[in-house]
């Protein structure tokens, strides 16, 4: 498989020319190297709940720049306070 990425910026176009040679390599099973090593990792529960949370346009634009600035997601950063705010009711 080939995926052809067009971009104006040659950084892109190398980065997606390093992805499709890994993938052929990883299709004609070459994907192992002789360093690579194997490696126990832990997987944490998928998140399976979604709550919807009604803000003010106000509010939401208030969490995305917040969010920005620590290089996170709006979303990411409510969860984030949702379970910090129920960890501490938890030692309360």
């Amino acid at each position: 498989m080939i995926i052809y990425a067009f971009h104006e910026d040659s950084r892109k176009v190398n980065e997606m020319t390093k992805i499709n040679k890994e993938i052929e390599k990883i299709e004609q099973g070459d994907a192992w190297n002789a360093e690579d090593q194997v490696v126990e990792i832990q997987v944490k529960k998928p998140l399976d709940k979604v709550i919807p949370v009604r803000l003010s346009s106000e509010k939401w634009e208030e969490l995305r720049h917040e969010a920005n600035e620590l290089g996170i997601g709006p979303t990411t950063l409510a969860r984030m306070w949702i379970l910090e705010r129920l960890r501490q009711k938890v030692k309360a």
